[in-house]
């Protein structure tokens, strides 16, 4: 005898291979089948607890399984009123009061012994003195004579030598100068106003270099060092 695994249909023919009605194929009677379904037992279903059990700790902001599995309660714990909050804070102001007085003090008492330990080596009318720093102090430079570019000769005038120029000049300042400002001016002699003759002008003569010196009240020379 065969029988159709989908429709469970049995045929006592054993030359039929497939269902008359579905078309599935037949299989033999006793013919172990891997489509077959398997039929468990019913699993028992869940414990209740009894009521005198103990009850477990409630853990704040946890779900607490009072029955089945997939029945959960969640227990929140209770919030604080707003009262109870108000009267903690108020509560606690006494003490953030007495942390502010105490950093206060210990301010003022650090403050005070700084101030005391920095006049501690001066008198009561006594202010300390400011030293002068590197920066400000002078430098002192050593005073240095210049050399006389000219050396004079009072009542004395050169003969000879080789004469530049010669003009009239109104000091014997202003001929000196004029040699000092003549890269190839070696001497110079003033001649004084009237000294051959009373009309003669106060003359100088530049030269570039000189032999002679000749001693006279008519001029003033001057030679270069």
């Amino acid at each position: 005898m065969k029988i159709c695994p989908t429709c469970r249909k049995t045929y006592e023919d054993p030359s039929l291979v497939f269902c008359l009605d579905d078309g599935a194929s037949l299989r033999e009677i006793g013919d172990s089948d891997p489509d077959a379904t398997l039929y468990l037992p019913q699993s028992p279903g869940p414990t209740v607890r009894s009521p005198d059990a103990s009850p477990r700790p409630t853990v704040p902001g946890q779900a607490t399984i009072t029955a089945r599995p997939d029945q959960y309660q969640v227990v929140t714990p209770p919030r604080a009123s707003d009262s109870e909050r108000e009267s903690k804070s108020k509560s606690a102001l006494p003490w953030i009061f007495g942390i502010v007085v105490v950093l206060a003090v210990a301010g003022v008492l650090v403050a005070w012994l700084v101030t005391r330990s920095g006049d501690s080596g001066l008198t009561k009318n006594e202010s300390p003195t400011p030293q002068p720093s590197a920066s400000a102090m002078p430098t002192l430079t050593p005073k240095v004579e210049p050399t006389p570019m000219f050396a004079v000769l009072n009542n004395t005038s050169f003969n000879g030598g080789s004469r530049i120029t010669f003009y009239a000049s109104p000091s014997f300042e202003q001929c000196q100068t004029d040699c000092a400002a003549n890269a190839n001016c070696q001497a110079c002699t003033w001649i004084r106003p009237g000294a051959y003759n009373p009309g003669d002008s106060a003359m100088c003569y530049l030269m570039s270099s000189v032999t002679d010196r000749v001693s006279g009240a008519c001029c003033i020379s001057a030679v270069r060092n």
